[in-house]
């Protein structure tokens, strides 16, 4: 039977209080999660919160995640190099400090959440030094481990806030929970866990269904956060030091040392996804403390979607794309493709950017890559047959670009008119060892502004950056 408490919390926390982690971070994970979505899928989601896509940017601009020190413009770009799985821990991390620090500042939340990341850390780094291949699961799981906790620390009523300061002295006493907020606080956790879709492991570990090495992972992860907040009292340093030391393999001295030094990295990360109130609050013994130095995060442009073109934003990209072409491995052609609808639509103020491959008869344009607000259907449903729409056959045909105006609607058949919308779109052929492989297409079709010619000279000058490109890794093989 259903209760009706937890299903209005859930809703509460979903529809007002928590939205972007129901929505942005619940659609990440499922694109991670599918192991169908590319970089630019994961990008777009990204890019429709301006606030996470600026900070995502700032993180992967730090030593921490990108020690080559090349800046980083596009987010198509900073998932490639910080990989899916860090990506994921990163939006989430991001969007879990967001939404919280949203609600009433308390002591009590500031000091849950710097537990929570605090043991999510541990949990990691203890993971990843017995070369596991599932650490950020761990991290994640460990973190979000007490969720309801945190969501009712930061929203609860002034009744409930009574309540979870007589259940820190108390032990946590499901009698009182279910008394004063009508459901357990743990059933408020699955239920968000579940509803946002934040993980498998997290869910196995919610329901006492997990392996007993990650059990043993996490329980340690969190017994040393526990320590810390009790101030580091050397007996019981020393105590969660030989639990270390018997699940990692290491000396006791040493697992000390792997504590301490990740005490350190959580203080650090917490800043960089966005929070030095946690920073804080995560505890170093007294004589570490007073030499911890604040980590530095780089200032980046707070690329909000904007309304008019940023050409200096156009040209950062078009550096970076050179960078790219110097790295070793080489990007991909995705990436290259990926890199220039993320420069139109941040760069050029473009609502939607697409790509779209010529098919081998070379009688199709099919949508291979779309980034851009309410642009899903079209990677099911975009076709365009070249012989009934002449301003796409024309550009693939002269090989030029092309600004197809409002009076020029004539040169799109009825069925991709309403496809795409009303002009005026900006199209440009992708032409790799001289031959055209595919078409960039632009637009403002949402909001309706118009295209300048500067606009659609930019367009092209940076179109004609990727083609270089992309005939250069073409030779390279």
């Amino acid at each position: 039977m259903e209760n009706a408490a937890l299903s209005n919390w859930v809703k509460q926390l979903s529809g007002v209080d928590m939205p972007i982690f129901s929505g942005t971070v619940a659609n990440v994970t499922k694109a991670l999660n599918s192991g169908k979505s590319s970089a630019s899928d994961v990008a777009n989601i990204i890019l429709q919160d301006a606030s996470l896509t600026s900070r995502v940017l700032k993180a992967v601009n730090t030593v921490h995640f990108n020690p080559t020190k090349h800046s980083i413009s596009t987010v198509s770009r900073a998932v490639m190099v910080m990989g899916f799985e860090q990506i994921k821990v990163l939006t989430l991390s991001m969007a879990l400090i967001d939404n919280l620090q949203a609600g009433e500042q308390r002591t009590q939340l500031i000091q849950e959440m710097a537990f929570a990341f605090h043991a999510a850390t541990q949990a990691r780094e203890f993971a990843k030094h017995l070369k596991r291949n599932d650490a950020e699961d761990i991290f994640i799981a460990t973190l979000l481990s007490r969720l309801g906790y945190m969501a009712l620390w930061a929203f609860a009523d002034k009744e409930s806030q009574v309540l979870l300061n007589d259940l820190q002295k108390d032990n946590e006493s499901t009698q009182a929970e279910l008394k004063v907020l009508g459901f357990r606080i743990v059933d408020l956790t699955k239920a968000l866990c579940h509803d946002w879709a934040l993980g498998d492991l997290l869910n196995d570990y919610l329901n006492n269904r997990l392996s007993e090495k990650n059990n043993q992972l996490i329980s340690l992860a969190i017994d040393v956060a526990e320590s810390a907040q009790h101030g580091w009292n050397e007996a019981e340093l020393e105590l969660v030091a030989k639990q270390a030391s018997s699940i990692c393999e290491l000396s006791i001295e040493k697992a000390k040392n792997l504590i301490l030094l990740n005490v350190n990295k959580a203080k650090e990360l917490t800043i960089l996804y966005g929070s030095e109130q946690i920073s804080r609050a995560i505890r170093l013994p007294d004589y570490l403390d007073e030499h911890h130095e604040k980590t530095d995060v780089p200032d980046v442009n707070n690329h909000d979607k904007k309304l008019e073109a940023d050409f200096d934003y156009l040209m950062k990209v078009s550096q970076e794309m050179v960078q790219a072409l110097e790295d070793i491995p080489l990007p991909s052609v995705n990436i290259m493709l990926e890199m220039t609808l993320e420069g139109l639509i941040r760069g050029l103020a473009m609502d939607r950017a697409i790509f779209m491959i010529l098919n081998e008869a070379k009688t199709d344009l099919i949508c291979k890559s779309v980034l851009g607000e309410q642009t899903e259907h079209l990677k099911q449903r975009l076709t365009i047959t070249l012989d009934k729409n002449p301003a796409f056959s024309l550009c693939v045909e002269q090989r030029h670009a092309i600004f197809l105006s409002v009076d020029e609607a004539g040169q799109l058949s009825k069925q991709i008119q309403t496809t795409l919308g009303n002009p005026p779109h900006l199209l440009m052929p992708v032409v790799v060892k001289n031959k055209v492989i595919g078409i960039f297409m632009a637009d403002r079709h949402q909001t309706q502004r118009e295209i300048s010619q500067q606009e659609f000279i930019a367009f092209q000058q940076f179109c004609q950056q990727t083609n270089m490109g992309i005939s250069f890794l073409a030779i390279q093989g």
